[in-house]
């Protein structure tokens, strides 16, 4: 590897990129564990994927990935959240490169689990010393794995107890019911403390709009604290989820409406019909896959943002989970809309996602979710 590479592996970083391997033509054509070495001395153990434009670390210690690697590993992610965090039953165990176990994502509801793999090498290889591993160090009863990513070859399996995949998680006061079977790994817990966070913000009464609610998490946040809320989803099933969710917390169904459909349009509706709301949530999708969607994406934010803030009297929580819109950038997007808005505003908070998704130092591509609480100025 260059001079470059070898430092940024010195200053803990766990990626590097392909282009940095000094004899490229010495790299493997499938997916391999390669040594990687600096003027002929070892300086890691990485991840090498041909499809990929960069080399995930896995060690710079010259050890064996084990059935022992992964138990540490895992050991290790596991007391940094019930230990530092604090958190019992529900949280995100493993965050891939944060945790020093890349390719892998696993969340833990209770005595479920369930984990997205990003590497057919680690499937094939070690995914039961893996489960083996999480099933010794918990109360799991069931792990449900999938596929990361659209396209990799990677089938559902089921661990454990092959009938339970559903349970109810307790945030705060609020209550929501999880399936490991749902989009990505069943729940958003990055959003975890800005739902709670939310709740310091509402009145009772207020009128809150919740767009790309998914399945009520700010929603039910706002509702336990007198809110009367409308959600707007494209998914029906999440919608259904939704509603499910606010029965569980004993909410009354003349409190909220979930409405199907797109989120740009039915806000251009309310706008035409006189529609205000006290606090407006916006929470999309990624809008930026990769960096090619990134002005498509820039373009999508400032509209979503813009439309948002012309629909609120007092406060707009706004938030963005693409990889490839960092914080300055996401701010300046949420700035621009306003002036274009002509509404003055407070920037509130600016927050992240939860920390049992660790950024450590190295490794700022960890650092994903954006989330700014604004306040309209009279």
């Amino acid at each position: 590897m260059d001079k470059r590479a070898y430092n940024s592996i010195q200053n803990f970083s766990k990626i590097i990129y392909t282009k940095a391997v000094v004899n490229k033509e010495d790299l493997p054509k499938k997916e391999e564990i390669v040594i990687l070495t600096y003027k002929g001395k070892f300086v890691a153990k990485a991840l090498y994927n041909p499809n990929s434009v960069i080399i995930k670390i896995l060690t710079t210690k010259n050890e064996d990935i084990d059935y022992d690697f992964f138990y540490k590993r895992i050991l290790n992610a596991k007391l940094y959240r019930e230990e530092i965090l604090n958190y019992k039953n529900t949280y995100r165990w493993i965050y891939a490169e944060g945790d020093e176990l890349p390719t892998i994502i696993f969340d833990k509801y209770n005595e479920l689990g369930a984990m997205q793999l990003m590497s057919k090498l680690i499937e094939k290889k070690y995914l039961n010393e893996i489960i083996e591993a999480l099933f010794e160090l918990s109360d799991l009863e069931t792990i449900y794995v999938k596929k990361g990513k659209k396209g990799e070859k990677i089938k559902d399996k089921i661990f454990g107890n092959k009938k339970k995949f559903e349970t109810v998680i307790q945030e705060g006061e609020a209550k929501f019911k999880v399936n490991v079977k749902g989009h990505k790994t069943g729940f958003f817990l990055d959003q975890r403390e800005n739902r709670l966070y939310l709740e310091r913000f509402i009145k009772e009464g207020d009128r809150v709009l919740d767009v790309c609610c998914y399945t009520g998490g700010f929603s039910v946040h706002a509702a336990i604290r007198g809110a009367e809320v409308v959600g707007v989803d494209l998914s029906k099933k999440a919608l259904k989820t939704a509603e499910e969710n606010m029965e569980l917390n004993n909410i009354p169904k003349d409190k909220y409406e979930f409405i199907e459909g797109n989120a740009f349009k039915i806000m251009e509706e309310f706008i035409e019909d006189g529609e205000r709301f006290d606090v407006v949530i916006l929470d999309p999708p990624a809008f930026a896959q990769t960096e090619k969607n990134l002005k498509n994406a820039l373009r999508a934010y400032s509209s979503l943002n813009y439309l948002g803030i012309r629909l609120t009297n007092r406060m707009l929580i706004t938030c963005s989970c693409s990889h490839h819109v960092d914080k300055e950038l996401f701010k300046k997007t949420v700035i621009s809309s306003a002036f274009r808005a002509k509404k003055n505003m407070v920037i509130v908070d600016y927050k992240g996602q939860a920390p049992d998704h660790p950024i450590t130092i190295g490794n700022r591509n960890l650092e994903y979710l954006k989330c700014m609480f604004l306040s309209v100025r009279r």
